[in-house]
């Protein structure tokens, strides 16, 4: 259950629902800085676009809204284990950098 949680803050943090963090551009150049390859970069982004297109469509009915959010923590989960362990360590600290994890 922390583990969803977790991604479910980060999936809020990328589509910068909370106040004090990162614009999405912003938080990509920090996890290149990190060292995190271009492609965790641009897998992680793509998930976010993913949530903030299609989150809204179904956020008003809380059973649509429920499914969403479970296969879509399932879909991060999936691309994060598929991460390498470098990639895997940047976002891991991204995420306790931000107080999410």
């Amino acid at each position: 259950m922390f583990k969803q949680l977790v991604l479910l803050s980060f999936c809020a943090f990328l589509a910068h629902a909370t106040m004090n963090l990162p614009t999405q551009e912003e938080y990509d150049a920090e996890l290149k800085a990190a060292g995190m390859t271009q492609g965790g970069i641009d897998g992680l982004r793509a998930l976010s676009q993913k949530f903030v297109s299609q989150y809204p469509i179904v956020q008003a009915n809380k059973e649509a809204s429920d499914k969403f959010l479970a296969d879509y923590n399932v879909e991060v989960q999936n691309y994060v284990k598929s991460m390498s362990p470098e990639d895997q360590k940047v976002y891991a600290d991204s995420l306790k950098k931000y107080g999410l994890a």
